[in-house]
């Protein structure tokens, strides 16, 4: 589907890279990418491995898979850009504390990175998985765009225990890792966020080494703060820090 393809802009030597969310796709990131590239940026929005797909790939991947693919989007930046920065939403966020930790890039940010969640059976979902592989959920929203219910009804509609217990194993790494972070890093939350407590944002920002780091709550948005109703303002402000010197 094309709003779940890769996004590649190219632009300066300065390229961003931006890791979507869990059981989410570039089409998350479609405004701030064009933005960002609007700015002078190179951007790259790599789809995560299962994601976008169906939901049977989606059982197929792990959070191996999911890194792997990040760090080659990472690295084929590095290739024809002098200079790379990271951002990601939510998982993404928890990826980009990874990779933070580890590549060192000058410049981080963070969107709702899920290094907490509200919902504390998450601990379970090893357990879970034992038993099922996916499990229905509520989910009564529909959409005008085609691609957008298709997601809904491959993804959104149902809870992936396997899948979710491989996040939980990256948010725990995220945890032990942000200490080691020392890139300027900007922590943004969402006050509305109904999946990533503030705490998170805090936790981040408390911990992180940086020497430059700041931290910013939208009062309006929801969990998926790229693409809510604040995504203008939210978008604006990734692109100041990373166009600052």
């Amino acid at each position: 589907m094309k709003r779940s393809l890769p996004i590649f802009l190219r632009g300066g030597d300065t390229g961003v890279l931006l890791v979507h969310g869990f059981t989410g796709s570039p089409h998350d990131f479609e405004y701030m990418a064009n933005e960002l590239n609007k700015a002078g940026l190179t951007v790259s929005v790599p789809r995560l491995p299962g994601h976008g797909t169906c939901g049977k790939d989606f059982l197929t991947t792990t959070r191996h898979d999911w890194l792997r693919r990040a760090y080659d989007a990472y690295y084929d930046l590095q290739g024809i850009c002098k200079e790379v920065y990271i951002a990601g939403l939510s998982m993404g966020g928890v990826i980009a504390l990874i990779m933070a930790a580890d590549l060192k890039p000058k410049k981080l940010v963070t969107l709702a990175a899920a290094t907490h969640v509200f919902d504390k059976r998450i601990a379970l979902a090893p357990l879970l998985a034992l038993f099922k592989e996916k499990m229905v959920r509520q989910n009564d929203e529909q959409y005008d765009d085609p691609d957008l219910q298709y997601l809904k009804n491959e993804y959104w509609s149902y809870n992936w225990p396997k899948q979710a217990a491989e996040l939980y194993k990256l948010m725990k790494e995220a945890r032990k890792k942000v200490p080691m972070i020392t890139s300027d890093t900007l922590v943004v939350a969402a006050r509305n966020d109904n999946t990533v407590p503030l705490s998170a944002a805090e936790f981040i920002y408390k911990n992180i080494s940086s020497e430059k780091r700041k931290m910013l709550v939208f009062e309006k948005s929801g969990h998926v703060l790229s693409n809510d109703v604040e995504k203008e303002e939210v978008t604006k402000a990734v692109i100041e820090w990373f166009l600052d010197k």
